[in-house]
């Protein structure tokens, strides 16, 4: 049973997430025009972004847009590997393409295949890098194997045995020593979700969506905004280049280390004008002129800000006394001519509409605070029950206990546990919140005594932040 009119895109960019490739496959099929330059803008993987910790990746939600091409929907774990493979089977009949969630670290074909380095970089300390399912398609399968694409990074596109892709689907959650890691999305165990277009982009429809992803670029880029998180900031646009300006500073005290952050941050700014310039060019074969000359002005860009970080480079290896002056020099000229060609392209669009962005009604929709820190807390104690002998009781919901006189937990679990609430509750308040103090565990009245006592506690903390008191 192969879906024999799946051909789809091998030649991929390695700067591409595995997720896009499969988001633009299923939007074809879906009837759409699509392009890997638009999926990416769309969620403004183009825009330059960074945090306050120096962070530079993607924050789309945390500018308020709504999903303008595509969703993500239906996101679910299956109970065991038969009742996935029998899903997969109904997809298949019905011609559709099956998303499937899981660890390359055990897909036979790939790099990291049982390589310990992938375990390594994860979870060695300092590591800024996040741990995250890896996306493959289901295109077919037989009464041995299923037929696999994925195309990023191992441009494969064939089998994988039935006790191969088990492994994989079981995913990142279920390899203990990953446990540890400290920066996570949310991981699954025979986890899928389906796709599902916004907007129906026929011939004139996808141009009117080339011209909103420029419009709503621009408009960012330009404005540079800063938005605020409890005590966590996050920079957008031109703001990036102020911030790596302000790392610069001769003030601004700089080591080895410091020297290292800087010239990491200004080799990941990269990555956003790669996925802008996709865009570009994918707008100069839709669009009139003048976008042919975007095109070439921002591949000069991208090329004067590769070469600062060369010259970067040059200068600590030679130690330089003076490298931040230099640097700087050609930093702040680059910011500038950048914010020129952006003005020029803004001028072009000004009259596009943009994506639009949620209301405060929408937004009052999400869940509470309280909520949220429930979920956290019940979602963290659920990935611990995995690794450990005598797992937290969850059937008793808020009231279940996790350490002292009735709880199961000895320190060292106790200390992972809150490890990984720690790391929930910044991913989704951008707050950062020290729970990790023995002392508090021992006191009468501890807060890790049942989930309900570490809810409240998180909710009070949470509170005292959002007020300024750090004391």
């Amino acid at each position: 049973m192969i879906i024999h009119s799946f051909q789809p895109t091998m030649d991929i960019p390695y700067y591409y997430p595995c997720n896009f490739p499969m988001i633009h496959e299923i939007l074809q099929r879906q009837g759409l025009i699509s392009s890997l330059g638009l999926v990416a803008s769309s969620r403004l993987y183009s825009l330059p972004s960074c945090s306050d910790r120096g962070l530079i990746k993607p924050y789309f939600h945390k500018l308020n847009y709504g999903e303008p091409m595509w969703e993500v929907h239906g996101e679910r774990e299956f109970g065991s590997f038969e009742q996935g493979k029998e899903h997969i089977q109904r997809r298949l009949r019905d011609g559709e393409l099956f998303i499937a969630t899981g660890t390359s670290y055990c897909l036979p074909y790939g790099e990291d295949y049982r390589n310990p380095e992938y375990i390594h970089k994860l979870v060695k300390q300092g590591s800024r890098l996040h741990l995250v399912d890896h996306w493959l398609a289901v295109y077919g399968m037989d009464e041995k194997q299923f037929y696999v694409y994925d195309p990023v990074p191992s441009k494969y596109m064939g089998t994988v045995s039935f006790a191969d892709f088990q492994e994989f689907w079981k995913g990142n959650k279920n390899i203990s020593e990953l446990e540890v890691a400290r920066r996570k999305e949310t991981l699954r165990t025979y986890g899928t979700m389906e796709i599902r277009a916004v907007n129906t982009l026929d011939s004139a429809g996808y141009q009117d969506m080339l011209r909103t992803a420029l419009a709503t670029q621009a408009h960012e880029f330009i404005t540079g905004r800063t938005v605020w998180q409890g005590k966590r900031s996050y920079y957008f646009g031109q703001a990036v280049s102020l911030q790596l300006l302000q790392r610069l500073h001769p003030d601004a005290e700089v080591d080895r280390e410091q020297e290292k952050a800087v010239s990491a941050f200004l080799f990941d700014m990269r990555w956003s004008r790669y996925f802008f310039r996709d865009l570009l060019e994918e707008a100069a074969r839709w669009l009139d002129s003048p976008h042919d000359r975007y095109v070439e002005g921002f591949r000069a860009i991208i090329a004067r800000w590769e070469q600062a970080h060369k010259l970067l480079q040059i200068a600590r290896m030679k130690r330089s006394a003076d490298w931040r002056e230099q640097l700087t020099g050609i930093i702040q000229q680059l910011a500038a001519d950048e914010l020129c060609w952006y003005e020029e392209l803004m001028t072009t669009h000004q009259h596009a509409e943009r994506f639009i962005q949620t209301s405060l009604t929408e937004r009052n929709l999400a869940p509470s605070r309280r909520e949220a820190i429930e979920r956290i807390v019940l979602g963290s104690c659920e990935e611990l029950n995995r690794y450990h002998n005598a797992p937290i009781p969850l059937e008793h919901g808020m009231q279940s206990p996790l350490y002292g006189s009735r709880g199961r937990l000895d320190s060292l679990e106790l200390v992972t546990l809150l490890a990984i609430v720690e790391q929930g509750v910044e991913d989704e308040f951008g707050v950062g919140i020290a729970l990790a103090e023995m002392a508090a565990a021992t006191m009468p009245e501890s807060p890790y005594r049942t989930v309900e006592s570490l809810v409240n506690y998180l909710e009070a903390q949470l509170e005292r932040c959002s007020k300024g008191d750090t004391g």
